[in-house]
């Protein structure tokens, strides 16, 4: 089989221009929390809000996204981090009583809108309250504190991690061939179900692109980065630092059978599609048959009602 051809059908079937009318009621809720939380906290409380994850660096893929709404709170808009956390999910759960479900997550407050009758998913939207590190310095250096309100990733219920949302932003710009591959990895990843942090797949291949010199065809770039991954991943001297603060080593938070357990995953993808490419690389990277661009009427929609179709051509599409 063509392995560059069908990877470019897996990421051209998985852009988020196929589900634009779902994408506009997302955007909508967005501006709406963003307003909302603008409105109940004063200027000399917050700053403005920003979108961040993946929509804001270009990796979403449209089986599963959810919207980062990052809101920063001045110094001394509250005494601790915790009733920071506490006042925006009591502001937010009473705001939308009776009509999204809102709940406390690991750093943020996730809001689950249901599924209406002509959605294709439910709407969520995570909002992350952060607080500068010192007064009225967050425009100057953009860093937060997150709290964090579960023991997770190595750190405790209660504690705070300092992070730079705006530098992890800045880390993946203008780096469209690793978002290449970030995307196939995600798509890998949601559609195996695989437990792994997209975050720390975003730094890998971002570092394992650092030293690469070879071609830029799709199949030789995905498995440059599954061969890097296999072969640095449970190296005790490997570290991916957080471009917000390199105080935070995602490989020291990673738990070594995850390590062990990736290497094995990668080692074993790349023997199979070796072997077997027309078997195992749809298997491991499928097409969202939904909007397969091999299909005869283009890439209309089937079964969905979001009824546009979009033209047969080698236009690319963002």
């Amino acid at each position: 089989m063509n392995r560059n051809k069908h990877l470019n059908d897996v990421l051209e079937s998985h852009k988020m221009m196929h589900i634009r009318m779902f994408s506009q009621k997302v955007l909508l809720r967005k501006s709406e929390i963003i307003q909302k939380l603008a409105n109940h906290y004063r200027t000399s409380q917050r700053y403005d809000a920003f979108t961040s994850g993946s929509m804001a660096k270009h990796t979403a893929i449209n089986i599963k996204f959810d919207y980062d709404v990052v809101q920063p709170f001045k110094r001394s808009a509250f005494d601790t981090l915790s009733e920071m956390f506490d006042d925006v999910f009591s502001f937010l759960e009473e705001e939308y009583k009776g009509i999204a479900y809102v709940r406390r997550q690991k750093v943020s407050i996730g809001i689950e809108f249901p599924q209406g009758d002509d959605d294709r998913n439910s709407i969520c939207i995570d909002v992350v309250p952060g607080r500068e590190l010192s007064q009225d310095d967050f425009l100057q250096s953009k860093a937060l504190n997150l709290y964090y309100n579960e023991d997770v990733w190595g750190f405790k219920k209660g504690s705070y991690q300092k992070t730079n949302i705006s530098a992890q932003i800045e880390h993946i710009k203008e780096k469209e061939q690793e978002r290449q591959i970030i995307r196939l990895l995600k798509i890998w990843k949601k559609h195996l179900q695989k437990d792994y942090k997209s975050f720390m797949l975003e730094l890998i291949c971002i570092k394992a692109f650092n030293s690469y010199t070879g071609s830029t065809f799709l199949w030789d770039r995905l498995k440059f980065a599954m061969e890097y991954i296999r072969d640095h991943i449970t190296d005790e001297n490997f570290h991916l630092y957080d471009p917000g603060n390199s105080g935070n080593d995602l490989m020291v938070s990673m738990e070594e059978y995850k390590k062990y357990a990736l290497k094995a995953e990668m080692e074993s993808m790349l023997n199979n599609i070796d072997q077997n490419a027309a078997t195992y690389l749809p298997y491991y990277f499928p097409i969202n048959d939904e909007f397969d661009p091999n299909n005869d009427d283009g890439y209309k929609r089937k079964g969905s009602s979001e009824t546009v179709s979009y033209p047969r051509s080698p236009q690319r599409f963002g």
